[in-house]
């Protein structure tokens, strides 16, 4: 074990970490780490050099603990409290005989001034109270900054006596520092003293720019260390031979489509023929790797190291001026041996992916250390256990949601007797056969993941797509001629996914199970999800106001209509109250009785069609995998299916009754799936504050009912209440005057509430969403500037519109219009990432950006915004846009007289000029202003992507001023 304080490790992370791995160190106890929350990509560098982290960052710059330790321990993250005086992360390690080992890395500030000192005191009085109780042996760790050398002061005989109190011991009694302070300290029970045997404990001076010397020590603990080589299986597909591979397919049952009865023995004989052919040309076979040997790693690497090594063992024994040279001259070109062939080496790994993206995203993802949540879970048991306990777990959380619903009893609860009238219209009896063209279009538009328990690899079903299109054709048209979804395909593989990696990873709480569905299932699923979706649109069915999973509609459409009322309402001396619900395992609790009642009598769905959907959603399972192990199956009764195509459509018909009841309280309404925003208009000059609320309660309480007799629960506890307000202040009436009780619980209005992505305040600034933008794209920067000797031009742009512009352009249509001093936040990010594009050319901070931006050919932020404004309104009038947004926009009367240009053409009404400045942001009014500036030739364009490619180049030339 060792303590270290690094204070530059996020400069110096090769350094720091290749340098403990020179003295063997297991554990390390890291203090002023500087690492913030999202250092991913320094995570990751620290990973690939060995060690896995537990860190604990400090909101803003300095600071930061965090406990390092060998990839090959068996090491637990623990939850501790936070406490103000000091910074602290603890972790467990289990020997082999079940002993515990309890190790907490805990930091003072220097900069503590001595009037903190009690509370100090006091919040590590009440640390160690809380653990010094717990199980195990206990070693605390770190830069207490108490000049334990001093023994006459007062705070350190406190300090000694607090020591006792709790039985612990002190270990270190040699200066720490440079300045020959002992500030580093090492702390275990002295219970413990004979058993743990603290021992060989040494001060090394580094050549680090840590102020702090390495303090290293030994204790007697029989750790379990994994193996270094690891037996593990797999297939070598990428060596079949695809033409041998074809032929076999041709030649075997599968191309007899004759013989076949029904989709459920195809589907049988097709996960088995395939099966045996992916045996016959690659077989699973067994092979010994080592999970922990660094890839890169070369003889000149190692060669440093050896070099480094010497070099320090010679400044420990002779301690002279030209020895601590040789050693920090043999310390820096170990460092830059180290840093310059793991670039090399990621960046030969980076040009062989050039050609495929997804191996691209796999090497910058292990970079940047993302997407390791998949990988996350408890360790305090086997993973046989975990995936049963965590089956049962998501299976009876779902059974108690449903079972208190059943059990709930609703007055009048014939009330909803209205949504349950006849279809009255021709019915939709029965699916029309694919063809093959069909069946292309099917296949294109399905996403590709892996399942695992399909027949053979999707990305191996792709090449030989055409010899198994006709038995995939027969059984897609089979079941929807028969009405029949095939049983083989009912069941799910479910992998749990922490929601909160700074969560409890031992709490099941903490997991959400992530579906995954076989490649077959989901080409039957979107044939049927295709026909469904064109009868939606014939009949006129769809609802106007829910806007997921429908083309054309998305979070930012739902967005955009919900702020241009917002601001409309509250220009016009009233406020708006904006309500937002919070359902409980929507999709887990829906009935399939009362499904399919709906689909009959609100949709007119019968005959087969109906028949397919009771067919497809009755029999179904899941089975959960952790590791290589999986639970036993577990049938569900109720709910649609997780992660399924047509999953969402069913939900969102099975809930579009909600829009009745809201328009029937006078409320406006806005659905994304499960997400439900409300909202209704208050004047308070004529309206009293009992009336407004008796008309929330009394909508909230008919939604609650409504969802309770169609078993979905409503939590009032998560509903948020936000009441947005001009900006000119006429009335003293306050927010906190509003008191809401539904269902016994106490709703509050609140400053910001975050609505699909998008955080809204009270005034309407979006101060607080720029803000979190800014920092989350300054995030992805940082981590993106940690590996950027590895990528190219190209791939630094690349990655910067996927992971930095996409949050930058995310709604940003909301943006018109907003002050300077916002947008130039904005504006800042962007210049950054340029910069960091260009970096390799010795670009600084102190050079224009423009003509960066320009050769980047990346338009400003405010043009950025126009461009979101008028691609919507381009929408709009081409019938390519949601009802709701196509209401905003009228086309402006032409006069009878001949006009004097044709540059007067197409031209879009503008709505009247509010009294107040602020409603000009809205969608209606500067949607046609930012129209009507365009030119001619942009306003007549009718295709889209022509339309996109001119516009741009329209804002450039105008951003740039280039002629």
């Amino acid at each position: 074990m060792g303590v270290f304080n690094s204070r530059s490790i996020c400069n110096k992370t090769a350094g720091v970490f290749d340098l403990l791995s020179d003295f063997d160190i297991d554990v390390c106890f890291l203090t002023e780490t500087w690492l913030r929350k999202g250092d991913t990509s320094k995570i990751a560098e620290i990973k690939n050099l060995g060690y896995n982290l537990f860190q604990q960052s400090r909101p803003g710059r300095g600071g930061g603990v965090a406990i390092a330790f060998k990839k090959q321990l068996s090491v637990k993250k623990q939850n501790a409290v936070k406490y103000k005086s000091f910074e602290l992360v603890e972790s467990t390690l289990i020997s082999n005989a079940n002993e515990l080992l309890r190790f907490s890395c805990i930091y003072r500030s220097c900069t503590a001034q001595v009037s903190n000192i009690k509370e100090f005191f006091e919040d590590f009085d009440n640390y160690l109270n809380s653990i010094v109780h717990l199980p195990g042996k206990l070693v605390l760790a770190g830069d207490f900054n108490i000049h334990m050398e001093n023994i006459n002061d007062p705070d350190v005989r406190k300090f000694q006596l607090l020591l006792q109190q709790y039985d612990l011991t002190q270990h270190i009694d040699c200066a720490t520092h440079i300045s020959n302070g002992i500030l580093d300290l090492v702390l275990t029970r002295t219970s413990d003293k004979d058993t743990l045997q603290i021992k060989n404990v040494e001060i090394t001076q580094t050549v680090t720019t840590s102020d702090h010397f390495l303090l290293s020590f030994s204790c007697m603990f029989p750790h379990h260390l994994k193996t270094e080589q690891v037996i593990a299986s797999g297939r070598k597909v990428n060596d079949i031979d695809i033409k041998s591979f074809k032929t076999d397919i041709l030649s075997s049952e599968l191309c007899n489509i004759e013989s076949l009865k029904d989709c459920n023995t195809a589907t049988y004989l097709y996960n088995q023929v395939l099966s045996n052919l992916l045996d016959k040309h690659a077989p699973m076979h067994e092979f010994k790797v080592n999970p922990y040997q660094d890839k890169w790693v070369n003889s000149e690497v190692q060669s440093a190291r050896r070099k480094r090594r010497k070099a320090e063992r010679d400044f420990k024994r002779l301690k002279t001026e030209e020895s601590r040279k040789a050693y920090r001259t043999a310390y820096k070109d170990a460092e830059d041996v180290i840093n310059t062939r793991r670039d090399s080496y990621f960046c030969g790994q980076l040009e062989q992916s050039l050609d495929n993206k997804k191996d691209t995203y796999k090497i910058v993802n292990n970079l940047m250390d993302r997407n390791t949540s998949r990988n996350i879970k408890p360790n305090s048991k086997p993973d046989e256990v975990l995936s049963e306990e965590l089956k049962d777990y998501f299976q009876k959380k779902v059974e108690e949601i449903y079972c208190n619903l059943d059990s709930t009893t609703i007055t009048g609860s014939n009330m909803f007797s209205e949504f349950s009238k006849p279809w009255a219209r021709d019915t939709w009896k029965d699916f029309e056969p694919l063809t093959y063209n069909d069946l292309d279009d099917v296949i294109r538009d399905i996403n590709k993941k892996e399942y695992e328990d399909d027949p053979i690899p999707v990305k191996l079903l792709m090449q030989c797509l055409e010899e198994v299109k006709p038995i995939i054709l027969f059984i897609v048209n089979d079941s929807l001629k028969t009405g029949i979804f095939p049983e083989a395909l009912k069941s799910a593989l479910v992998r749990p996914s922490i929601k909160d990696e700074n969560g409890d990873t031992e709490s099941y709480k903490n997991y959400r199970p992530i579906s995954n569905l076989p490649f077959l299932s989901k080409v039957i699923e979107k044939s049927v999800h295709r026909q469904l979706e064109n009868y939606l649109q014939r009949q006129n069915l769809h609802a106007e106001f829910q806007s997921g999973y429908k083309s054309h509609h998305s979070c930012e459409t739902a967005t955009l209509a919900i702020y241009n009322d917002l601001l409309c309402i509250t220009d016009s001396k009233s406020k708006i109250i904006l309500l937002l619900l919070d359902l409980s395992a929507a999709f887990d609790t829906v009935n399939h009785s009362l499904l399919l009642q709906k689909l009959r009598n609100s949709y007119g769905l019968s005959g087969n069609v109906l028949k397919w959907f009771k067919s497809y959603l009755s029999d179904r399972s899941f089975t959960v995998s952790i590791g290589k192990h999986r639970s036993s199956k577990c049938f569900l009764r109720i709910g649609v299916p997780q992660g399924s195509i047509l999953g969402p459509i069913l939900f969102i018909l099975y809930t579009k009754e909600l829009i009745n009841i809201a328009k029937k309280h006078g409320f406006f309404i806005h659905l994304y799936a499960d997400d439900t925003q409300l909202y209704i208009e208050f004047n308070p000059l004529s309206q009293s504050i009992s009336h407004i609320e008796e008309r929330i309660v009394s909508c909230l309480t008919e939604i609650k009912n409504w969802m309770t007799t169609n078993k979905l629960k409503l939590n009032p506890d998560k509903t948020e209440v936000l009441i947005a307000s001009s900006i000119n202040r006429f009335t003293s009436w306050s927010n906190n005057s509003l008191s809401l009780i539904s269902d016994g619980e106490n709703i509050s209005p609140m400053e910001i509430v975050k609505s699909l992505g998008v955080r809204f305040d009270k005034d309407l600034s979006f101060e607080d969403h720029i803000n979190s933008v800014v920092k989350a794209c300054y995030i992805q920067l940082r981590n993106l500037q940690a590996i950027g000797s590895k990528l190219n031009y190209d791939l630094k742009k690349q990655l910067i519109h996927c992971l930095i512009f996409s949050k930058l352009d995310y709604c940003n249509g909301l943006f018109f219009g907003l002050p300077d001093k916002l947008i130039k936040k904005l504006q800042k990010v962007q210049n950054s990432c340029v910069r960091f594009l260009f970096q390799k050319e010795g670009f600084n901070k102190w050079d224009s950006v423009s003509p960066l931006l320009e050769r980047a050919h990346f338009l400003p932020i405010r043009q950025r915004i126009v461009f979101k404004i008028a691609l919507t309104v381009f929408k709009c009038l081409n019938n390519i846009a949601p009802s709701y947004l196509r209401q905003c926009i009228r086309v402006k009367d032409q006069p009878l007289k001949t006009l004097r240009t044709d540059l007067d053409y197409f031209l879009l009404q503008k709505p009247p000029v509010s009294h107040l400045v602020r409603t000009e942001r809205g969608f209606s009014y500067c949607g046609p202003n930012i129209w009507n500036n365009l030119p001619y030739h942009l306003r007549t364009c009718n295709n889209i992507l022509q339309f996109k490619k001119l516009l741009k180049t329209h804002l450039f030339k105008e951003a740039f001023c280039v002629t």
